[in-house]
């Protein structure tokens, strides 16, 4: 039988970009799911597996050393080993786990996939860097890998499958997969939950209910036109769901077996399709499942009303964020090309105060086609809503990640590098990252001027929302001197 080593790679954190985490590789499972019945599969995540913080220079390196990768690879003795690479930031350790396969032995073939790989395919294959790629949804592509592995004269006729013969990169694109339903949970068995709940790093950056959690994806695919966002490169325009019933069995069978009881839904569209949002959380209520969830990678304020926001809270929802993006309606239109409008924005922050829902909000400054008038907009409605409404904000700066409308047409400015570094994108993609765009209604320190007034404006305020909630433990730290206090408090900078 078939030997196959699924391999989540290490990652590198450098000064300026975000805090490291520790996730369920819910697409090494999948993919396991998959293809388990016809192969024997080993999945190596090398975020929990002999886990180490080795420090670099000005980088961190967050996973299991190299060496000791390859002593796990060479026990196993793979026939195939999938390494995958969901974020663009992180492959060039995707890249080296890759190589490292290939001094192992030149016989091991090494497949990649995720997010990034199905953008820079073509870079990876011409480089020499894997043997083949999986496009988009991986599912169905790499069981046929699997099942014709043996006869390797047909795998260049697999649908969603990228390789390289004769120097020419070969690919036929696959349709996307419209009965999520037809598709089995991930292979949870084959991973020890406990190196995950034990992880002082799970979900630490990316959600306030880490502990004893687990993300999952109900749907995919985003039929809105960002400028700025990659998605629809990876899961296609089109809209596919999961039903309602069919989540709430995998959330029963993640809670009856693992005992999760905490959940991340990270669908980009969890709230697209109003009648089947509403389903699941008339099923969560309905079943009595007594979870806990949030959307850490936020939800469309414009599927937001009333009746849908009680429901979201009967069902138990301790975190929402929604993507505002700009304070400005024409950036809004024209340049982000995001169909909200600000008006309906205010009324679901009103909402969700008036219900006791925590609320979260993103923003993003930095687009070509922006002034600097047009980003102070969107630091003040951040900062606004932050007081008035206690809306927290995630102020980001604008990436041309590859293959976006955005980064075309930074492309075509000529203001960015087109052959943009793992590590420029690492920081760039950060709340305090460094700007990449400039143009000539502002430069990269204006955009670094308006950050650095953001953070100063918003500490001022939560130090003095927290001296007003701890009055005892604030005076006693200045020892019966309030005015002393009150100077620190407006006027630190």
């Amino acid at each position: 039988m078939i030997k196959l080593m699924l391999i989540n790679p290490p990652q590198e954190y450098y000064k300026d970009s975000m805090g490291f985490n520790v996730y369920f590789p819910l697409s090494l499972l999948s993919v396991a799911a998959a293809v388990k019945e016809i192969c024997e599969v080993r999945i190596f995540d090398c975020l929990v597996s002999s886990f180490e913080v080795k420090r670099t220079g000005d980088s961190v390196i967050y996973g299991t050393p190299f060496d000791k990768i390859e002593k796990a690879i060479r026990d196993y003795a793979p026939d195939i080993v999938g390494i995958t690479a969901p974020f663009t930031t992180q492959s060039q350790n995707a890249v080296k786990v890759s190589r490292l396969c290939k001094k192992i032995s030149p016989d091991i073939t090494v497949v990649m996939g995720g997010a990034d790989i199905s953008v820079s395919y073509r870079q990876k294959l011409e480089n020499d860097e894997c043997d083949y790629c999986v496009i988009g949804e991986g599912e169905e592509t790499f069981y046929e890998f699997i099942k014709n592995f043996r006869s390797k004269s047909s795998l260049s006729r697999i649908e969603g499958l990228a390789s390289k013969e004769d120097g020419q990169i070969k690919y036929r694109p696959r349709r996307y997969i419209e009965d999520l339903d037809s598709l089995p949970f991930p292979a949870y068995e084959l991973i020890d939950f406990d190196d995950y709940l034990r992880s002082k790093y799970l979900y630490l950056n990316w959600s306030t209910i880490g502990k004893n959690s687990i993300s999952m994806i109900t749907s995919r695919g985003c039929p809105y036109n960002c400028v700025f966002c990659s998605v629809k490169l990876y899961m296609g325009q089109r809209f596919r769901a999961n039903s309602p019933g069919y989540v709430i069995r995998h959330l029963k069978h993640l809670k009856e077996n693992y005992g999760i009881t905490n959940f991340h839904f990270e669908d980009d569209n969890m709230s697209f399709d109003r009648s089947r949002f509403e389903g699941i959380l008339d099923g969560i209520i309905e079943n009595r499942l007594d979870i806990r969830w949030d959307t850490p990678n936020g939800i469309h304020a414009g599927s937001l009303d009333p009746v849908l926001l009680e429901k979201i809270k009967r069902s138990g929802c301790r975190k929402l964020i929604i993507a505002i993006e700009s304070g400005n309606q024409s950036v809004l239109d024209h340049v982000i090309k995001k169909s909200i409008s600000l008006e309906s924005v205010l009324q679901v922050v009103k909402d969700c105060r008036r219900l006791g829902i925590d609320l979260g909000a993103f923003y993003v400054i930095g687009f070509p086609g922006e002034t600097i008038g047009n980003m102070k907009e969107t630091v003040d409605l951040a900062l606004e809503l932050f007081r008035s409404y206690n809306v927290t904000p995630y102020l980001f700066i604008a990436t041309p990640l590859y293959g976006t409308e955005l980064y075309d047409e930074c492309v075509k400015r000529g203001i960015i590098d087109e052959n943009i570094t793992g590590r420029a994108l690492s920081v760039a993609t950060q709340a305090c990252g460094e700007p990449m765009i400039f143009t000539e209604d502002f430069s990269t320190d204006d955009v670094k001027s308006l950050v650095h007034d953001y953070y100063r404006s918003r500490l001022r305020y939560e130090r003095i929302k927290y001296s007003v909630r701890h009055p005892v433990v604030t005076l006693s730290k200045v020892k019966d001197k309030p005015a002393l206090l009150l100077q620190k408090l407006l006027f630190s900078k």
